[in-house]
């Protein structure tokens, strides 16, 4: 076969793309564009199919199971990304709201693997799986500093009775959201893509498909929005720092302070510093229940101003920088006490730590991130 040959049907292809009008010409360069990026990130995508298992894992909100939708069982397919070489498969936790009796991962090139759940993240929503693989294609990733408002992204997944991944094509409609978690993007998000790859136009991975509702703990909180145009991937950069605990077999779950603070606009005050004197905006502790803090020396009265550096005025801002966190994680608390600013390191509980045992399990009011009466 000549090399005149081997070109024709390229050749052909762009000479008939040339004779369509302008807007028939760019509609067919973006659904060519968006097969490329699928191409590229096809090798990717797995397929997790999931068989029996135990009633509902419990959610962070109590002891109670959480509520699955209607039109989603537990058996069937649903999506996931290989994250490196060695088998590691990132997905969501909606997909495992109870502990399946069989896991199964099916590569894109057909080979079928069994798979074990090692951790979910309930903050996020995601879980992690391993294969006893070896030489996989890992997704290319782009960090979040890279993503622009309004830029093309694609999701994709696995519905019943398709071996091929579906994908749906919109933009990204906003940074940081989530408290930071996340992107929100308005191509079509459903339980058949939670747990699926959200990506740009060069098939580079942004984020996982997860379904969220604010601060409902709920592991299939957020599904009333499928397929609204509202739909939310957590970024890259926030499963990196987490893959190691999870990695490790740590579920990762909210972080709690064991503070309550006055609800009230902020108190403010002077700081004695070196240096002039300043003013500094803070929060104003009325209880400590947490060992953790207590054992810190934090005491009723304190004004905390900064968490991690971070300046804290108002309970949103506490409740935004905390979501980031989980339990188990040390946090640095700049405070001030008789107008001296002082710092102490303090670990992040659970909602069960903070409850005395007469009372565990915890209700769903104590472990709320931060409730009406201002505790973290």
């Amino acid at each position: 076969m000549t090399r005149f040959t081997r070109r024709l049907p390229a050749l052909i292809a762009a000479a008939l793309l040339s004779a369509l009008p302008a807007g028939a010409r760019a509609a067919a360069d973006e659904a060519l564009a968006f097969r490329h990026a699928l191409q590229s990130m096809a090798p990717s995508i797995v397929r997790i199919d999931t068989v029996g298992g135990a009633l509902p894992v419990a959610s962070d909100g109590g002891d109670h199971a959480p509520s699955a939708p209607a039109f989603r069982v537990g058996d069937g397919p649903t999506t996931g990304v290989i994250w490196s070489e060695d088998g590691l498969i990132i997905t969501s936790s909606f997909n495992f709201q109870r502990d399946p009796a069989v896991i199964t991962v099916t590569l894109a090139d057909g080979r079928r693997y069994v798979a074990k759940l090692l951790a979910r993240d309930s903050v996020a929503r995601l879980a992690l799986l391993r294969i006893d693989a070896s030489n996989l294609a890992p997704a290319r990733r782009r960090a979040i500093a890279d993503v622009r408002p309004a830029q093309w992204i694609l999701t994709a997944g696995f519905g019943y009775g398709s071996s091929q991944p579906a994908i749906s094509v919109g933009v990204v409609s906003a940074l940081n959201r989530l408290s930071g978690l996340a992107v929100q993007l308005d191509a079509k998000t459903s339980p058949a893509n939670y747990g699926g790859p959200a990506f740009d136009i060069d098939g580079q991975l942004i984020g996982i498909c997860v379904p969220s509702a604010g601060r409902d703990e709920a592991q299939s909180a957020g599904v009333e929005w499928y397929d609204s145009g509202i739909g939310f991937a957590v970024t890259n950069d926030y499963i990196e720092q987490r893959i190691p605990r999870l990695a490790g077999g740590a579920d990762i779950r909210r972080g709690m302070l064991g503070i309550s603070f006055e609800a009230d606009d902020p108190v403010v005050g002077q700081a004695a510093a070196s240096g002039p004197a300043r003013l500094a905006a803070g929060l104003k502790m009325v209880s400590i229940e947490g060992a953790a803090a207590q054992a810190a020396g934090l005491q009723e009265g304190d004004v905390l101003t900064h968490l991690d550096g971070q300046p804290i005025a108002r309970l949103l801002q506490l409740r935004r920088t905390l979501a980031r966190k989980a339990a188990g994680d040390e946090v640095t608390l700049t405070f001030l006490r008789d107008e001296s600013s002082q710092s102490v390191r303090v670990r992040l509980m659970t909602p069960e730590e903070l409850q005395p045992p007469e009372s565990q399990p915890a209700t769903a009011a104590a472990s709320q991130p931060a409730d009406a009466d201002g505790r973290p």
